[in-house]
């Protein structure tokens, strides 16, 4: 009886429509650390936001820790204050403001924490902390660098009687970056520390990344205390596992609650607008097997006002959990006139999501979502505000991908190409097809603005919209089926208070480039070759250099198609989903053969997956992965 029922509802929703801007249906979106991310967090801003803007000399405030102090009952926020472009001149400090009524007015207390001539940074840089208090003391953990930002640096330990300092330095750092071992070969430099106290141990989380930026990973280490001696870092999350784990992410700081730790994750692409939320529990935070993505997207969205013009601008929020269990955030962004600005905001730890209603914005670059199903026909019913230029899509085909594997990427140029839209901009309403080379063709365009949008299409190809209920076009569009979506403009944002599609739809197929794979392996694209190719499956594909290298395509979905070219220069490659070798195929062939599927599996959880290319001979050639839903 209770299938019957679940059935019969079903059944209703398709008869009437599925408002895709109704929380409960949040993971129906595509998300990714640089395609973009629809929001429907619940996040509310405090009212005197920005409680501290960047100016000159320090013009970046970029990272911080929001403290509330067990002791006294003060929030203090220490902010990393950076000159532009990180590596000054002056050397980055610390800046310290406390609150003594929640956070209703803040007091600028100046620098807590800098540089010395006779200490190990030589008057050099002291930027971003984490505080404790445990038996009667305040225990901190810095990032130091010297003056030559990039060449010598690392974490160190200083306590205090106070928040407010003053902050006595031990005399040698926790870690200097030169004298680390590299793990994975390659991941040496630590920065972007959270001290944590455990039961029977002090732990430190902390980043370390790749020169140049093309991967991040986040490590653990622990001392019985504080000061150290710590034991050697153990890799908890990173992008060279075979498991999922989205690129491009930067964590900092944590927390914890209720027995477990918390570790957002910012997205370091250009758009800025994807969070992650990891967790493991306290105890057992020192093995990676421990950890989990507790949020996928959906976490954070930037405000259309002056302060947030880049979405969460440095590492990620600084979070902690009050007594009514709210979760308080201080965030970083930077403003139209390009100043770091520190920002605060809270929401219900039980309530993360809205009722209905999503934000979707581009900042440095665009973004695309669209709905994990493939439609032929449909009408789509959507009222939403649009800020800057910004498209609803449909019959979406085009392969997605980033344009690099590294910090401040974008969408590739094919992402954008292969479909059908509606324009909106501040000069009205434009209907566009776009073809396989990027293309624009405008087939109508008006002066109306968004609003109430519907989008009527039938399976031939006859196509209507209807603004605020009026008729402005109909014509003839190409036919085709594909994904239903948005696209924001850099320097755009989007407010959807309903998108409802009535239609009947299949699941969707997702085409991934090899930049994808790029990004998902943390590979450095100088070791490979992209060509520009007729006998890759969209004109292009890469070839590593040498007989090493991997591909990785993180993904949710539940089956997936390789693509292929085949070659005298290629070999055997090996294929792993989620860590457990799948096929071994040969990619070998006398004369070079165009691409094609070489293997494919169906049957996956709808949960994410990882799939993994490792060459077993040969040099590694990688083109594009399907994925269907």
């Amino acid at each position: 009886m209770l299938l019957c029922c679940a059935t019969l509802c079903v059944r209703n929703a398709a008869a009437g429509g599925i408002d895709y801007a109704e929380s409960h249906y949040v993971d129906s979106w595509l998300r990714h650390p640089v395609y973009g991310d629809p929001s429907f967090d619940s996040f509310k801003r405090a009212p005197g936001n920005p409680i501290h803007t960047g100016a000159p000399p320090f013009e970046w405030p970029v990272n911080g820790f929001f403290f509330p102090d067990p002791a006294n009952g003060n929030w203090y926020l220490y902010i990393g204050a950076y000159a532009k472009g990180y590596a000054g001149p002056p050397p980055s400090r610390c800046l310290l403001y406390r609150s003594t009524d929640r956070g209703q007015t803040w007091e600028n207390l100046g620098t807590v924490l800098q540089g010395a001539a006779e200490m190990f940074d030589k008057n050099g840089h002291t930027p971003d902390v984490s505080v404790v208090f445990a038996d009667g003391r305040y225990h901190m953990i810095y990032d130091w660098s010297e003056l030559d930002f990039s060449r010598e640096g690392g974490l160190a330990y200083a306590w205090a009687e106070k928040p407010e300092g003053p902050w006595h330095r031990t005399a040698q750092p926790i870690t200097r970056n030169t004298t680390l071992p590299p793990l994975l070969g390659k991941y040496r430099r630590t920065y972007a520390a959270t001290l944590v106290r455990r039961k029977h141990d002090w732990m430190i989380l902390a980043m370390m990344d790749t020169t140049p930026p093309f991967s991040w990973a986040m490590f653990a280490m622990t001392a019985d205390k504080p000061e150290g001696p710590y034991s050697e870092r153990t890799l908890v999350c990173n992008v060279d596992s075979d498991y999922f784990h989205p690129p491009l992410m930067e964590y900092y700081p944590a927390f914890v609650r209720e027995g477990w730790v918390y570790a957002p994750a910012t997205s370091l692409a250009a758009n800025r607008n994807f969070q992650t939320i990891f967790r493991a529990p306290l105890e057992k935070a020192t093995k990676a097997d421990a950890w989990e993505i507790y949020r996928y997207g959906s976490v954070w969205h930037p405000e259309n006002v002056p302060q947030e013009a880049d979405g969460i601008w440095g590492q990620t929020f600084s979070g902690w959990l009050d007594t009514n269990d709210i979760l308080q955030v201080m965030f970083p962004s930077r403003d139209t006139k390009g100043f770091g600005t520190i920002n605060l905001a809270s929401r219900p730890w039980a309530q993360p999501f809205c009722e209905h209603g999503f934000r979707f914005s581009g900042h440095q670059g665009a973004s695309l979502t669209c709905l994990r199903k493939s439609f032929l026909e449909f009408t789509l019913n959507t009222e939403l505000r649009v800020n800057g230029t910004a498209r609803i899509f449909w019959n979406y085909q085009a392969p997605l991908g980033p344009n690099r594997p590294v910090a401040g990427a974008v969408l590739h140029p094919l992402s954008v190409t292969r479909h059908q839209a509606v324009e909106f901009s501040p000069a009205g309403w434009r209907i566009i097809e776009v073809d396989a080379l990027g293309k624009t063709t405008t087939l109508a365009s008006g002066i109306e603005q968004a609003g109430k949008v519907t989008v009527d299409r039938r399976a031939n190809g006859a196509t209507t919209l209807t603004l605020d209920g009026k008729l402005v076009w109909k014509g003839m569009m190409n036919v085709g089926r594909g994904a239903i979506g948005l696209l924001a403009e850099a320097k755009s944002c989007i407010a959807v208070e309903h998108f409802k599609v009535t239609g009947n739809s299949a699941p969707g197929v997702f085409s991934y480039l090899h930049t994808e794979a790029w990004l998902g392996a943390g590979e450095n694209p100088a070791k490979w070759v992209e060509k520009k190719d007729p006998r890759f499956r969209f004109g292009i594909g890469a070839v590593r250099r040498d007989g090493d290298g991997r591909a990785k395509w993180n993904f949710p979905g539940r089956g997936f198609t390789l693509w292929s070219p085949k070659g005298p220069d290629y070999g055997m490659v090996e294929i792993r989903v989620d860590g457990a070798v799948v096929a071994t195929v040969d990619l070998h062939a006398n004369q070079a053969q165009s691409s094609q599927p070489v293997f494919s599996k169906t049957g996956l959880t709808s949960s994410f997956h990882a799939v993994v290319l490792q060459p077993k001979s040969g040099r590694l050639v990688v083109d594009s992965l399907d994925v269907s839903d």
